[in-house]
This record gives C-alpha cells, structure tokens and sequence, in this order.
C-alpha cells in the first residue's frame, strides 16, 4: 500500500507541474486529488504551488471522516473534492483556473465550437455560477457533473474528472485551446465566429 501511495503522490506532483508549465495554474492557485482506495484520498495541502509540489504537500485523508481544513492544511476545496469522489467512480479531479478559459466565460454562457475537434471531442460544457472565491455550493457542481466531466465554474475556474490525471488534463488542455483559437479567429475577423459556428452545424447535421 505504501508503494502505490508513494506511486500516486509521485502522479500529483507531476500533473501539477504539468499544467503549471502550461500555464493553466499559476502561482498557489489550483487543486488536485486522486483516489487512493475507497476510502482515501491524497490531496494537495492549501497553499500549495501545483508547479513546485513535493510529498509533503500531498495529504491523505479519509473521506469518511470529518475533516477540520485548517488543522489537515488540506486545500479549501477539499468539500468539493470529497462529495466529488462519494457520488461518482472517478479516480481523478483537477480544480485550476485557465486564465483564457476565465476570461471567455466571464462574458458568455457557452462555448462556441469554432473547429470540429471542439466540437468531436469537448463535452456541452456546464456553466456553474459562483459568488464567492471557494466552492460554497458543492452541490451544484456535482449536479453540473453528471451532464459532462468537464464544467466551467463562473468567475473562478474549471473542474475536470477522470479515470486519471491524463484524462482530466487532455479535457482542461483543449478547452483552454478552444477559447485560444475563438481570441485568435475573432482578432481576424470579428463575425467569424458566427458564420463558422452555423457551417459546422450544418456539416455535422
């Protein structure tokens, strides 16, 4: 049992590096938890740098019992991530907030497909307002998971879930670049978004 912990700990601190050199979390911000056995979970502590993660900052705790955040130094988003784990088979969860993915869904509601891997590979992605700076309402968001792995917390960031880091990462990745390339397209021509958006449908059916 040792060995595997040591094994998945080793995984969180290289998702996290990971998508800290994608620039997909910066500074302390961002989260991440993988499923150690049905009861446990390693998740990394409040604070944390998800670039610059050692063991230490990968905390096991039993999602049964009663967690006191402060006293575990496990990350504020711990609630989401446990009720996440009681309700669904993942094994992964990423929490971090795309600075490109954050600034498209301040100002929209949905997502436009502009090529058609966005549209082939990304989910109708779940929208989840939010009012406050953590995750209050957890249950909206596992309501918001069972439509797609993948959903977009409003003004905050994005939750993705998977049966490993990889999936939930290559989820988070192409949202990230499907926003890119809409700020791209929309620098070339402004209504291309539209016009694009409706050929697509229409060679889709």
């Amino acid at each position: 049992m040792l060995a595997k912990e040591n094994s998945l700990r080793e995984e969180i601190i290289e998702i996290g590096k990971k998508l800290y050199d994608r620039k997909l979390v910066v500074a302390r911000s961002g989260n991440l938890s993988i499923c150690l056995d049905e009861n446990n979970i390693l998740v990394t502590a409040t604070g944390s740098s998800l670039g610059h993660l050692s063991s230490e900052n990968v905390i096991k705790v039993d999602i049964r019992a009663e967690v006191d955040i402060k006293k575990e130094r496990v990350t504020s988003e711990y609630p989401l991530h446990s009720l996440i784990y009681k309700n669904f088979p993942h094994k992964t969860v990423i929490h971090c907030h795309p600075s490109l993915t954050n600034a498209y869904f301040a100002v929209n509601d949905d997502l436009k497909a502009l090529t058609f891997e966005t549209r082939l590979y990304l989910p109708d992605i779940p929208v989840v307002p939010q009012d406050t700076p953590t995750v209050t309402k957890p249950e909206a968001v596992i309501e918001a998971l069972k439509k797609s792995n993948l959903i977009v917390l409003k003004n905050h960031g994005v939750v993705a879930c998977g049966n490993n880091f990889l999936d939930a990462f290559f989820l988070v990745e192409a949202l990230e670049e499907a926003v890119k390339t809409l700020a791209v397209a929309r620098l070339f021509k402004k209504d291309i978004l539209d016009n694009l958006d409706n050929a697509l449908k229409r060679d889709l059916g």
